[in-house]
């Protein structure tokens, strides 16, 4: 998967917060296969320019996954998304 800019699936102007744009733009990819179990995501600063926000906000996106169990965050080596549960 490339990860070229993505900043045009930010509505700025949308009552729904950016980061919940961003979760739910992953969370599409990850339900659809495009980001399979293991694919490694950007660094949260590395987000935040492809999405064009601060990478807070990116960040609090990744965050909101890992508490779903779509996302693992490992110290160190990245984030991943995580095994499907069965």
């Amino acid at each position: 998967m490339s990860w070229e800019s993505r900043a045009d699936r930010v509505d700025h102007e949308s009552p729904e917060y950016v980061w919940q744009q961003i979760a739910d733009d992953l969370r599409a990819d990850i339900e659809s296969g495009e980001l399979s179990a293991g694919s490694r995501l950007p660094s949260g600063p590395e987000l935040g320019e492809i999405y064009g926000v601060a990478r807070l906000t990116a960040i609090k996106a990744v965050n909101a996954l890992r508490d779903e169990g779509l996302l693992k965050v490992l110290s160190g080596k990245g984030t991943f998304v995580a095994p499907k549960k069965s």
